[in-house]
């Protein structure tokens, strides 16, 4: 008898186990529909028809989990950053200098982004707030910073300011990314630039930008692989 009750009471933890990862599907394939989008036509326009019909689910299925198309915009923009995070963090996180991590965070983005048109595509399209409301900019941005002013490696002592010399040129990389042909060498002739912008030394900022971080792998499953060109977008 208390071993039938020992099974009843696992039964609902594993129908609750197995609603939840449906549940997560169902969220991680609306917010892979909506990246290309979103990527083609902007943050503000009207989609959600269009998401509803590259996702393959119901109207109420969507309402389920997204109430608007900023909350859903949103959502996408987090899981965007954060899976960035995800990559390159950890390559990032190798270098022995917190400069060395800017400089690897941003030759590395911008090589995603070279390969992965939809990214451009959609930080292009969604502006600023494509990259705001995720780690990148909240958490991993400001702590490298904050790293680097208190070695001394940053002669810009005002973390705004900081933010602003790294996020802009990088934000505005990936709009000539997606409208002109770039030298293999942009990425780090950037990254370097932004480093000499944050009071780096040329010899310095020319040898973190330069180093070999290796090969960045993005995994199956992340919606960074959802689509390399808008051509399946409606």
């Amino acid at each position: 008898m208390m071993h039938g009750d020992s099974k009843n009471l696992r039964y609902p933890d594993h129908r609750t186990r197995v609603g939840l990862a449906r549940r997560e599907r169902t969220r991680a394939r609306l917010l892979e529909a909506a990246l290309p989008v979103f990527a083609k036509h902007g943050a503000d326009a009207a989609i959600i028809d269009s998401i509803i019909r590259q996702a393959g689910v119901a109207r109420g299925t969507f309402y389920n989990y997204f109430q608007t198309n900023e909350e859903l915009f949103v959502a996408v923009a987090q899981e965007v950053s954060n899976e960035l995070i995800r990559v390159v963090d950890p390559i990032a996180s190798r270098q022995d200098s917190p400069a060395g991590r800017i400089a690897c965070g941003v030759i590395l983005v911008l090589g995603l982004a070279q390969s992965y048109r939809l990214l451009a595509e959609f930080v292009v399209r969604g502006g600023h707030a494509a990259v705001a409301v995720g780690t990148l900019a909240t958490e991993v941005i400001p702590r490298d910073i904050a790293a680097a002013i208190a070695a001394g490696e940053c002669a810009v002592d005002d973390p705004v300011l900081a933010f602003d010399l790294i996020l802009g040129p990088v934000l505005s990389a990936f709009h000539t990314i997606i409208s002109q042909p770039l030298d293999v060498g942009y990425p780090r002739a950037l990254a370097a630039a932004i480093l000499r912008s944050l009071g780096i030394n040329a010899v310095m900022a020319r040898g973190l930008a330069g180093r070999d971080f290796g090969e960045i792998v993005v995994p199956e499953g992340s919606i960074l692989r959802c689509g390399r060109s808008l051509g399946a977008a409606s």
